[in-house]
């Protein structure tokens, strides 16, 4: 069970990577890919250095409820790693390792 997992983690995170890399040459985040960048900050915990800078970046001109749903996505992502365990931990990894990285390369 535990390799099914892992494999939909890896696969999701693939998917991710490819859908987020093409915003790159924008320079803009659009909401969602705010959103994200506030989840993924909150999944580095300590690392988050490179996820604030971004968000920080593209917050000017954004709508107070996206930035609303941004730091809730950002408390959500804290709370869940505090409490993972270890396949919690494995999908943090992921998700770090593809999409949220994708947000910063």
């Amino acid at each position: 069970m535990r390799i099914i997992t892992a494999a939909v983690i890896a696969a999701t995170a693939v998917s991710g990577l490819a859908a987020t890399a093409a915003f790159a040459a924008e320079g803009r985040l659009n909401d969602s890919q705010f959103i994200k960048a506030a989840r993924c900050a909150g999944l580095a915990g300590a690392d988050a250095e490179p996820f604030d800078a971004l968000l920080k970046a593209n917050e000017r001109g954004r709508a107070g409820v996206i930035i609303d749903r941004a730091m809730a996505a950002r408390s959500d992502a804290v709370r869940a790693t505090r409490s993972a365990r270890e396949g919690g931990k494995a999908a943090i990894a992921a998700e770090l390792a593809g999409a949220c990285a994708a947000l910063v390369a």
